[in-house]
């Protein structure tokens, strides 16, 4: 097999970049490993050379040799050093080495990687040991079941009554909703509530926007809260905007096309409201006050139930299309974004793309379901007093105006 210059400089580079990490490692823990930047770099030079030779046995060989070699050096250091990190790390070079072969850009990026993961321990133990919480290595681990396990086996096909139904669809925006969830959770937690609820609000808008101004109308009817907590109930509906363009993106790209203008600039609008009250809460920031302690990352009932409410929503929009026409499809989108917009148009965008109503037909409904979903917001935000409520209900209102607006310029 032919070997380019290119391949040899991939792997000795990978080699050196593991091998300067470790040897630096070594020098700051006071320690003298079997293995430093040299011995790295000729470790993916051998395994380079092995591969190229085109012999799997001699390759093969070599790593087993590199792998004695491993054995040995660790059963000597075992009696005063359990761990075991720099011995795989060689076997890695080893094996990435071999692949610069063939596949240079695959094997400098997964160097790359391995350099870093061995860089970061000690933020990885902090984090693992002392920061992270139980019930958010709980959730972080039912949130990698959810999207590595069960996701790919669902089936990607319609079914179900009406053919409504897409069950790794439905699942993807159950993951979406226990992902943003994850993140508004996180950015708290490293910000605190003074900075992090204008953040905590964007990411918690992509769960449930109602849910969030909800939660965020307690802090809104404390002082020194006021201001970050209106900043995240704007931000919140910022989300519901993006929110709804992504998932209509992924149900029908046809009626995202057509809702573009609309949302945009009903976007635009709260956008700039809830950029402005964010500034405020920025320059009007209190002294710190104790944060609460931390809880679990998402409720997985939510993103379940929101799922739920998605499929019993396509069934009755079907139905009521296949009964009344486009008439009743609007007043039965009207009425299910009292619960949640994004629901609703995951169900008119599931019809568009299956061919049952055509996308400019289906414009009106998300822009009706959008509507009353405003008036929701605006009814849990009285919950946080007129200096919370007043704020918002304006930038919501504005917004939901500015969507309408521009449908009625683009049909004139």
């Amino acid at each position: 097999m032919d070997i380019f210059p290119w391949n040899i400089v991939v792997a000795l580079g990978i080699g050196l970049l593991i091998g300067v990490e470790r040897e630096r490692s070594d020098a700051e823990q006071h320690t003298v490993a079997f293995a430093g930047i040299r011995t790295f770099a000729l470790t993916a030079l051998l395994g380079a050379l092995a591969f190229s030779l085109g012999s799997t046995a001699l390759l093969v060989a070599v790593a087993l040799a590199v792998a004695a070699l491993v054995a040995l050096s660790y059963h000597r250091s075992s009696a005063t050093d359990l761990g075991g990190t720099t011995e795989i790390a060689m076997l890695v070079t080893l094996l990435c080495g071999a692949m610069a072969v063939e596949k240079p850009a695959l094997a400098a990026g997964t160097g790359t990687v391995v350099a870093v993961l061995l860089h970061i321990k000690p933020v990885l133990h902090q984090t693992v040991r002392t920061t992270m919480t139980r019930n958010e290595l709980t959730d972080g681990l039912l949130l990698a079941a959810a999207a590595l396990v069960v996701w790919p086996l669902l089936p990607d096909r319609q079914m179900g009554p009406y053919d409504a139904w897409n069950p790794h669809l439905l699942w993807l925006v159950v993951l979406l909703f226990m992902a943003m969830s994850a993140a508004g959770h996180l950015a708290v937690r490293l910000l605190g509530q003074r900075y992090g609820l204008p953040v905590a609000g964007l990411f918690g808008g992509f769960v449930t926007s109602t849910g969030t101004i909800a939660s965020l109308a307690g802090h809104g009817a404390q002082p020194h809260w006021r201001h970050a907590a209106i900043a995240g109930a704007l931000l919140s509906t910022v989300a519901t905007y993006l929110q709804m363009m992504f998932l209509l993106g992924i149900a029908s790209p046809q009626l995202l096309k057509v809702a573009a203008a609309p949302l945009g600039g009903g976007l635009l609008v709260i956008a700039l409201f809830g950029g402005f009250h964010t500034w405020r809460s920025v320059r009007h920031a209190a002294a710190d006050h104790p944060d609460d302690p931390p809880g679990r990352m998402f409720d997985w009932r939510i993103g379940l139930t929101f799922a739920l409410i998605v499929s019993v929503l396509q069934v009755i929009t079907l139905a009521v299309n296949q009964w009344f026409g486009q008439q009743g499809v609007t007043a039965a989108a009207l009425l299910g974004g009292f619960a949640d917009a994004h629901a609703t148009a995951v169900s008119i965008g599931s019809m568009t793309a299956a061919g049952k109503m055509a996308a400019t037909d289906g414009l009106i409904p998300v822009l009706a379901a959008l509507t009353s979903n405003a008036v929701s917001k605006i009814v849990v935000a009285m919950a946080g007093g007129r200096r919370f409520a007043w704020p918002v209900a304006i930038g919501i209102v504005l917004s939901t105006a500015a969507s309408w607006a521009m449908l009625w310029l683009a049909v004139r």
